[in-house]
């Protein structure tokens, strides 16, 4: 009895292990390739029931209908990533043109270190004094090089945006074009994939169907609520700062610290260091302690807010986060702890039995 309750704890380790595995492979290297189809299917499906309903209540054909709600969708999605997008760009292009003024006080800082170090040096041993000036020597020629290396960087990454273009139009078309023949033909796809399973599988997969849906919609319902907590914050922030435009700043800043791998970091520490460097170190200790602000409020309600959506518990929520990031990096930070949920409710349901 024993040996047997040992088999199926095994059975259910290699389960999970499986399935971590197997969302592994899938996000790391089968995702780029289908991330458009995968949109263009959650998109038929939630223009579902607005298709039927046109086609119940005006006598629209199937095709028409879903032509009109994918012209809708399509260009409501272009116009949000373009205004985000135009609004990162332009910021970039400001700051590129004001870097010479963030810099302007870095000489005159490199001289003031450089002098109290020099006077620490010359109290120091002949030995210990080569090597500190050698070291002193290196850190200030990369302090010099800094504004020309940082310029570089951001042109860069302008270029690179402008080299994706194409790439961004073509997967912007094939989510569209997909949508549309996707909820053309809605249900006869469905009724494809589904018959792809044994039999005994089917009537199983169309209710695993309803509860994945109904976990992405609490997921996405958490990830909002944790994304206005965070723009409420930064509008707070802005406004006793008196920035320009605070309204559509903290709204960008909370888009991307929802975005995947991104986070407020990604704009709020290089702005803090662009303070200290121009000598405004007082500003720019704020807008640290913001981001840190930010950071822990979000660490903390994280897995809390999770939990009390999905059903997990915030322990629980915590420790695939955690696992998450140190497996994969910041990306398992996003797909650990939607893995978990998956399982969760497949376990709820009774479609698998890994604990009781």
């Amino acid at each position: 009895m024993g040996e047997s309750k040992y088999i199926r704890f095994l059975a259910r380790l290699g389960s999970v292990l499986l399935a971590a595995v197997s969302a592994w492979l899938l996000f790391t290297y089968a995702l780029p390739w289908l991330l458009p189809f995968i949109l263009a299917m959650l998109t038929a499906r939630l223009l579902e029931p607005i298709v039927l309903y046109m086609k119940k209540r005006f006598k629209f054909r199937r095709g028409f209908s879903a032509a009109v709600c994918t012209i809708m969708v399509v260009s409501c999605a272009i116009l949000a990533v373009a205004l985000l997008a135009g609004g990162v760009i332009s910021k970039l292009i400001g700051l590129a043109k004001d870097l010479p003024s963030y810099f302007s006080a870095l000489p005159d800082l490199v001289d003031g270190v450089q002098g109290k170090l020099q006077n620490l040096i010359m109290s120091s041993s002949p030995e210990m004094r080569g090597i500190v000036e050698g070291a002193l020597g290196g850190i200030m020629n990369q302090a010099n090089e800094l504004p020309a290396r940082f310029s570089a960087k951001v042109i860069s990454f302008l270029t690179s945006c402008a080299s994706c273009t194409p790439k961004v139009l073509m997967f912007i078309v094939t989510y569209a074009v997909g949508t549309f023949f996707l909820s053309a033909s809605f249900q006869s796809v469905v009724k494809f994939l589904v018959r792809q399973f044994p039999g005994h599988w089917q009537s199983k997969i169309k209710g695993m169907k309803s509860d994945v849906f109904g976990t992405l919609g609490k997921w996405a319902r958490a990830e909002l609520i944790l994304m206005s907590v965070t723009f409420a914050e930064l509008l707070a922030a802005f406004l006793l700062l008196r920035i320009r435009s605070p309204l559509p700043a903290a709204l960008l800043v909370a888009v991307i610290d929802a975005l995947p791998v991104l986070g407020t970091g990604v704009v709020l520490i290089p702005w803090a260091i662009l303070l200290f460097i121009s000598g405004n170190y007082a500003r720019g200790a704020v807008i640290a302690v913001i981001w840190g602000i930010i950071t822990l409020v979000r660490s903390f309600l994280e897995p809390k807010i999770l939990g009390e959506n999905v059903g997990l518990h915030p322990a629980a929520t915590l420790l695939a986060i955690y696992a998450g990031y140190c497996i994969v990096g910041v990306r398992g930070m996003i797909l650990f702890p939607f893995i978990l949920i998956i399982l969760k409710q497949f376990n709820d349901k009774g479609y698998v039995k890994l604990w009781k």
